[in-house]
């Protein structure tokens, strides 16, 4: 078929007309607007320091772990150390409340850490305020002379065992009696605190009764000062276990020793007393 000169720049027309719209179409879809761009780049910038911010934590963060980590194995020393200083306070003030008798045995693992004063061995623990007692009394004109501190269980043994042989053969007491006996007066071993090394035992040269001395009267008036106290009191007798005996005393610490006192008990008595309380 043949177009006329018309017809065909009709044609034309159209296939033009139909190409712009199609172009104009497919360029109008991928436009962006400059709104839209406006907001990404709003949206980049406030989130790019957001993200710095979070690297930079994180970062203080690992430097922080990996630095702790270098300490602790850099202080092991000192941190055992505190760790150990801790636990000689709480062993020390255990063992100054410790009752020893024959219904409470000292422990089988106990170990005393001796040292000597005026040639008798006592727990370090007792070195310095014993000194300073001793020479505060030789201040007031009064000798303290010690008979005895620590006694091993091997002669606390061999005590025990010359006593009840004694009372046996003297007093003509069974053996089993002689023991009874015995206790109330010079525990067996692991059952004195002899063997603790915290007990001064007092003496005089002339007079055989200690509670008629001067030193009687002054440690009486003095000692709990030093952190001594009279272990076995007249009167007692039923709280201790044991007959009393004015030429005893025993370390407690100097705060034990004024609340021991001011409270007027024993240390069976005090011990019990703050176990109640806890």
């Amino acid at each position: 078929m043949v177009l006329s000169k018309n017809e065909r720049m009709k044609a034309k027309n159209a296939l033009r007309k139909n190409q712009f719209t199609h172009g104009a179409a497919g360029r109008q879809s991928s436009f962006v607007p400059d709104s839209e761009a406006g907001a990404g780049l709003k949206r980049a910038i406030v989130i790019l320091p957001i993200i710095i911010v979070l690297l930079i934590i994180a970062a203080l963060l690992i430097g922080l772990k990996q630095f702790r980590s270098y300490f602790e194995q850099e202080q092991p020393h000192t941190q055992s150390s505190s760790t150990a200083s801790r636990v000689t306070e709480t062993d020390d003030e255990q063992r100054l409340l410790m009752v020893v008798s024959p219904v409470s045995p000292l422990p089988a693992d106990y170990r005393t850490d001796l040292v000597t004063v005026q040639e008798v061995k006592v727990d370090k623990l007792i070195k310095k305020d014993l000194e300073e007692m001793l020479a505060a009394a030789e201040k007031d004109h009064v000798s303290l002379r010690m008979v005895s501190g620590y006694i091993s269980g091997e002669q606390q043994r061999e005590l025990f065992q010359a006593e009840v042989s004694r009372l046996m053969e003297e007093k003509h007491l069974t053996q089993i009696n002689a023991v009874e006996e015995t206790e109330k007066s010079i525990p067996n071993e692991n059952h004195s605190e002899r063997q603790t090394g915290l007990v001064i035992t007092f003496g005089t040269y002339l007079v055989t009764d200690f509670s008629k001395t001067e030193e009687y009267r002054w440690l009486i008036r003095n000692a709990v000062r030093y952190g001594f106290i009279l272990r076995y009191p007249e009167g007692k007798e039923k709280s201790t276990g044991f007959i009393a005996d004015p030429a005893c005393f025993r370390y407690v610490g100097k705060e034990n020793a004024i609340k021991i006192k001011t409270l007027n008990m024993t240390l069976e008595e005090y011990a019990a007393y703050l176990k109640a309380r806890k």
